[in-house]
């Protein structure tokens, strides 16, 4: 049997603590040209409620980024 973990959910402190800097982060990536769209924001408040970790939330973007990808792909070859 394998002794592999699944990753533990965030805390309600750890929760509280991302969603303080997050006015600070959209600023910072505003300063940057970068600006979060409505889906984007969905996409956090969606990673919020479930409460993944950092390196959950990653994979998740990571996924989603894939995906629209291969769709722009397939639509423009």
């Amino acid at each position: 049997m394998d002794d592999i973990r699944k990753p533990s959910r965030i805390t309600d402190a750890e929760l509280a603590e991302i969603r303080r800097r997050r006015p600070g982060v959209r600023a910072s990536l505003a300063c940057e040209g970068m600006v979060l769209t409505a889906e984007d924001e969905a996409l956090f408040e969606q990673m919020d409620r479930e409460r993944l970790t950092a390196d959950e939330g990653a994979q998740r973007i990571l996924e989603i980024s894939r995906t629209k990808r291969r769709a722009k792909a397939l639509v423009s070859g």
